[in-house]
């Protein structure tokens, strides 16, 4: 094999190498693992709201609760002298009696509210513990999905791993010059710096060689360059 066949191996071997790289970078798993962040953040942030609104119902029915209680022991006691006939005057009996209905309003009504809460702390579980739900299946879905990524960018690095060792063997036959005469048209060239002819015509840019150049390109042994697109030329 001469240096100008070895050459070509080594693009052949880039091009794969190239395409080996792009696979990963743009493998469609990682959309998938983006997308399902963000949906996993989103419902993270919104079960945490429901959490902290959860925690404040339950320090307002903690509440409610006391203010329940406290009311039922001052209309026990109001009652008590109401009715122990400690108090005979007309006029403090009706005050008392006013005040035991009035406090006996205040306590239905906090009743009422405290069942309302009560009501609405339950639906929020309910809402939460579906959250959690659809969290957890979301992190499953996104940890086996992450495995999977993993595998398969593993399998395409070993696969580039032996391309290049493959490479640096074939390199080791080609002289300094042309190797970085490659490498700068490979940078430049959209990643393919070495190209056959077919029939005439550069397989890189799709432009027929003039006559003379072709006649001279296949007598040629030496690194031969398209007139047109200057990439190196094979036959």
């Amino acid at each position: 094999m001469n240096a100008l066949q070895a050459l070509y191996q080594v693009q052949e071997l880039d091009t794969r190498i190239f395409d080996l790289r792009e696979r990963e970078e743009k493998h469609p798993l990682k959309a998938d693992l983006e997308e399902l962040g963000s949906r996993e953040r989103e419902l993270a942030g919104e079960l945490e709201r429901l959490q902290e609104e959860l925690e404040a119902w339950r320090r307002k029915l903690q509440s409610l609760e006391a203010e329940v209680q406290r009311l039922e022991e001052k209309i026990k006691r109001e009652e008590e002298k109401l009715y122990d006939g400690k108090v005979n005057n007309p006029k403090e009996l009706r005050g008392l009696q006013a005040e035991v209905r009035s406090l006996k309003r205040q306590k239905d009504d906090l009743e009422t509210e405290l069942l309302e809460g009560m009501e609405a702390q339950d639906e929020m579980r309910g809402r939460a513990e579906k959250l959690g739900g659809e969290l957890e299946a979301l992190r499953a879905e996104r940890e086996g999905k992450e495995r999977a990524l993993q595998s398969e960018v593993q399998g395409l690095q070993a696969e580039r791993v032996e391309l290049e060792s493959r490479k640096k063997e074939l390199e080791a036959g080609i002289d300094g010059d042309t190797l970085d005469l490659y490498r700068r048209l490979l940078q430049s060239k959209h990643n393919l710096a070495v190209v056959r002819v077919e029939e005439g015509v550069c397989q890189g840019c799709r432009v027929e060689l003039p006559g003379k150049e072709y006649d001279r390109f296949l007598k040629s042994e030496a690194v031969f360059r398209c007139p047109n697109c200057g990439r190196i030329l094979v036959k």
